[in-house]
């Protein structure tokens, strides 16, 4: 879904810049040129619709759901006609400037850009707190009444999950079709909860949400080291394939078969028993394992909460 995402936001800007040439320089009647956008504005305008009726679905009730379908559509549907019927108007930079249809098409190529740009950045919130490319259900917010540190002094940032009782429950009785099927794969230890994602439930105690970036410091300062042969204890970090931490779940035993069984949240959604390979986040892991007693960074209240 990134690389859509990244190549309807080129897209967007390639008619961003398009529109506002026209007004400053004017165009000819160069019709390949017109059909390369005409083009462009086809793919991108089509993924926005998709991504905007996905959206929608996700933060209305279900029976308003047709109303968002009809409502993304129908601005989509304007956004095309908009943008086609600029590329139908040809002249001087003075007459386009005159022209509605050329302040439209910059209009609508802002929209786009901006909203492009919006889901890009919020999707990769999603893959730094819930392990997945997925949206946050509220906003996100840095706790500002307590601070963390790795045992190095490494500051670790904190986080709250802001959001409506009935956003949240809505969100998570999606689970199944968020988890790609695996839930039924697992035990189910604890209901969806806002308070943490996994890697919080691990090192904050279910506390507050951490980055994915922030648990390579932790990993790091607080002396986790790979071993082969886990132990109940343990922790096991799931990554990309290049590398980023997706997923951290913790080791609760090993059967006599070797089987590992772990213990995770999966993202702020429910916790379960699973095996390593039954989780929806990656099939690259590694078990850690630390000289400390536990895994809980340090958390204090914050000095400007003090005072």
């Amino acid at each position: 879904m990134i690389p859509a995402l990244v190549t309807s936001l080129a897209a967007s800007i390639l008619l961003l810049a398009r529109g506002v040439w026209r007004i400053g320089y004017g165009a000819r009647n160069r019709n390949w040129i017109e059909a390369f956008y005409a083009f462009l504005s086809i793919g991108a305008v089509s993924f926005i619709a998709i991504d905007l009726i996905h959206q929608s679905r996700s933060l209305l009730s279900i029976h308003l759901e047709i109303y968002a379908d009809v409502g993304c559509l129908l601005l989509c549907v304007l956004m095309t006609y908009f943008v086609f019927r600029t590329f139908t108007l040809h002249g001087s930079a003075k007459a386009l400037r005159r022209s509605a249809h050329s302040w439209l098409l910059i209009l609508v190529a802002s929209f786009m850009t901006s909203w492009t740009y919006h889901r890009i950045m919020v999707r990769s919130l999603g893959v730094d707190f819930l392990g997945a490319a997925e949206v946050l259900p509220g906003i996100l917010e840095q706790d500002r009444l307590y601070v963390a540190t790795t045992d190095a002094g490494a500051c670790i940032q904190l986080y709250r999950l802001e959001t409506s009782d009935r956003q949240f429950e809505e969100y998570a009785s999606l689970l199944e079709d968020k988890q790609n099927g695996f839930s039924h794969l697992g035990i189910l230890r604890q209901d969806a909860d806002k308070m943490a994602n996994c890697h919080g439930w691990v090192f904050t105690a279910g506390r507050f949400l951490l980055k994915g970036t922030d648990v390579e410091r932790i990993l790091c300062d607080n002396s986790y080291y790979i071993v082969a042969d886990p132990k109940p204890g343990d922790i096991t970090i799931y990554r990309n394939d290049v590398g980023g931490i997706l997923h951290t779940a913790l080791v609760q035993g090993v059967l006599i078969d070797g089987n590992v069984i772990l213990e995770s949240k999966w993202g702020v959604d429910q916790r379960f028993l699973h095996l390593p390979a039954n989780q929806p986040y990656s099939q690259f892991y590694d078990y850690y394992r630390t000289t400390r007693p536990n895994h809980l960074i340090t958390v204090r209240e914050s000095s400007l909460h003090d005072d």
